[in-house]
Parts: structure tokens; C-alpha cells; sequence
């Protein structure tokens, strides 16, 4: 999976509540998720939990970032390493830096449906007005 970006250009979209959907969206499907803030956006993690992934010991999240401005709204998904601790540091590397950040994983089904559902659900909620 690469690291898919979206801008919402002249939306007058809040960037906080955008966040929160975010994350009450992949709560709503069953992800574990943690949401952090920075000056220069919010990074949102969403991972799935159970016994195989522990013992699997993968520690793989999807990285959602959050950035720009109400009327340039800036949204980043890609895969990431889920971090146990969201300080500064740690979101600054996504929202920086993201090609360091972000890692490549490959496709498939799961990830593209899951991904694909994810966009119409986010244009939706912009189109609808997230204000």
C-alpha cells in the first residue's frame, strides 16, 4: 500500500472535527485507534487487535494524517509502524517527513476495500460539511 494523499481545496472544512470523524470511523469498524495533535496537524492511528497479530508481533497501523487549512485541507493514509507513545517527535516524523514515516506494504484485497470504503465515507462527510 503506498501512501495515498487527498486535498479538499476551498471545503472551509475544521480540520478538529475532520480528525475526530477520522477516528470514530475506524473505531466504528473495530480498529484500536489514538489521535495525536501538532502545530502543524493531527495524526491519527488505526490498527486492528487479536492474539495472532500480538503473537505475529505485527505492529502495523494505518497512519492517517490530518494537516493544512480549513480551506486546503490535507489528508495522507498510508502504513506505519504503530507507536505506543504519540509525542511530538513521533508526529512530527509523519506530518515532516512522510516518505520516512510511512512504509511499504503490499496490496491487497483487504487493505484496497478497506481504503476504498474509507474515501467515499471521508468525501461524504466533507461534501455534507464537516464545519
Amino acid at each position: 500500500m503506498k501512501t495515498r494523499v487527498k486535498e479538499y481545496n476551498g471545503k472551509s472544512v475544521d480540520l478538529d472535527k475532520l480528525s475526530a470523524v477520522i477516528e470514530t470511523y475506524f473505531q466504528n469498524e473495530k480498529f484500536k485507534t489514538q489521535l495525536g495533535k501538532h502545530p502543524n496537524g493531527t495524526l491519527i492511528q488505526a490498527t486492528k487487535e487479536g492474539l495472532l497479530r500480538s503473537i505475529a508481533g505485527m505492529d502495523r497501523a494505518y497512519s492517517i494524517t490530518v494537516s493544512g487549512t480549513p480551506d486546503d485541507a490535507k489528508i495522507s493514509i498510508g502504513m506505519g509502524k504503530w507507536l505506543q507513545d504519540l509525542g511530538v517527535a513521533a508526529i512530527e516524523s509523519f506530518l515532516l517527513t512522510p516518505e520516512l514515516a510511512f512504509f511499504e506494504v503490499p496490496e491487497s484485497l483487504w487493505s484496497f476495500e478497506i481504503e476504498d470504503k474509507f474515501w467515499k465515507y471521508i468525501e461524504n462527510q466533507i461534501n455534507l460539511g464537516i464545519q
